[in-house]
This record gives structure tokens, C-alpha cells and sequence, in this order.
């Protein structure tokens, strides 16, 4: 079993995830943090991909299924949820019954599944969301127009809950891209985040829900500078 983990800082809250743990797995973490002290402070209690800038949410997710690409599915917390007794047993249960799906946990992205199937039919998650926030939203809606089943099972995971902006810094730089990422959802869905109707393929062209092509330059105008 596969559990990835993007982190940025507050090792702290890393570490109290990893000691949560109650199932037998591989905790990949992807280290995004400007200087690599996520992965200093992880020692050998999970394997550790450290970047020199932040990839984003969508790009590590993206990461956790490229680096074990053979699973048949994958597990993906936030580095600020704690894990319940159980809970990764109750999502491994759920994982096991395979074909295509996504499972969360009490309702949200605390702590969920993918499977290859899900991936297959929806495809990675969308690197333009960057570096954080309304790439949950926009997969949703893609599994929803794919047919790709999606739903939550109970748990006992506790979510701090956007922990990444608490820092002023990193709350400033969320105040210019978040507005930035809902306005590249309404363009690409005609709808605001998680609103009913708009288009049924990107930009309304016809395509498959998998379609997304990486703005190198979006990006780069996205990307937070790391104190």
C-alpha cells in the first residue's frame, strides 16, 4: 500500500501524521519545502522526494502515481490530517474491491483513493491548478462526467485544515492565486467551483476529460516565492 504525502512545511504535523499510521505501507513523501528540511526531519521514517521549488498539489499527486505507476491503486493525505484506528484498513478495504473510483474519508480530501482505472478513465490531476486549491474540484467534476463512481466512507481522521497558509507569507501569496485558479476553473468548466451545469468537456471543445496541457508560463506566474 502506497500512502503519498505532499508537504511544505511543519514537519511537526508530518511526523504526527507518519506516527498514525496503523497499516503496513510505504509512505512516500513529497517534499516541497524551499530548503528540504521536511525531508531532514522525516529520517528514514518514509522515503522523500525534495524538489528545489514546490511542485504544487496537483503536480505531487501527480508524482505519487508516476513513482509507483504498477499499484493498483493509491492512497493520498494531507500532511495535517491524523489518521484514526483503523482507517487505513476501512480505505483499504474499499481500494481492494477495484474498478474505477475515488474514495474519501468523512466527506472530503483529508485522506483518499484512486485507482488505475480511475486514472485511466479521468486522468492525472490538472498541474494549471497551481500551487494549491481547486484541483479536488475540478476532479470531481471529472469523475462525475466520466462515470467514475465517488464517495466517502467514515472515519475517525481529524484534518487541521489548510495549515499551509497559516504562515502570513504563504496567505499572501494564496490571496493572488487562489482567485486566479477559480477563474481557471470558470473558464474551463463555465461554472464557478462545484456549481451544476456549464460544459461537459474542457472549454467546452469536445474533448475527453483527461485533456490538460501544462502552462509553463501560468506556472511560473503562480509559483509563490519561498522565503
Amino acid at each position: 500500500m502506497i500512502l503519498g504525502v505532499p508537504c511544505i512545511g511543519r514537519p511537526d504535523l508530518l511526523l504526527r501524521l507518519i506516527g498514525s499510521v496503523d497499516e503496513p505501507c510505504t509512505v512516500l513523501v513529497v517534499d516541497n519545502s524551499p530548503d528540504g528540511t521536511v525531508s531532514e526531519a522525516m529520517g528514514d521514517r518514509a522515503r522523500c522526494l525534495w524538489f528545489p521549488s514546490n511542485l504544487g498539489v496537483a503536480a505531487s499527486w501527480n508524482l505519487v502515481v508516476k513513482s509507483y505507476p504498477a499499484e493498483p491503486w493509491w492512497l493520498i493525505a494531507n500532511a495535517d490530517t491524523v489518521l484514526g484506528p483503523g482507517d487505513l484498513a476501512r480505505l483499504r478495504s474499499e481500494m481492494d474491491r477495484g474498478g474505477a473510483r475515488w474514495v474519501g474519508m468523512s466527506g472530503d480530501w483529508r485522506v483518499f483513493g484512486i485507482t488505475r482505472e480511475c486514472v485511466d478513465a479521468v486522468g492525472l490531476f490538472d498541474e494549471n491548478y497551481h500551487p494549491i486549491y481547486v484541483e479536488d474540484a475540478d476532479y470531481e467534476r471529472r469523475c462525475d462526467i466520466a462515470g467514475v463512481p465517488r464517495y466517502s466512507v467514515p472515519g475517525l481522521a481529524s484534518h487541521e485544515g489548510s495549515a499551509t497558509i497559516r504562515d502570513p507569507r504563504r496567505a499572501a501569496s494564496n490571496a493572488r492565486t487562489y482567485p486566479a485558479n477559480v477563474a481557471y476553473h470558470e473558464a474551463k468548466w463555465g461554472v464557478g467551483v462545484r456549481q451544476a451545469g456549464g460544459h461537459s468537456s474542457p472549454f467546452g471543445r469536445g474533448g475527453s476529460v483527461r485533456d490538460w496541457t501544462l502552462d509553463t508560463a501560468r506556472v511560473r506566474a503562480l509559483s509563490w516565492s519561498e522565503p
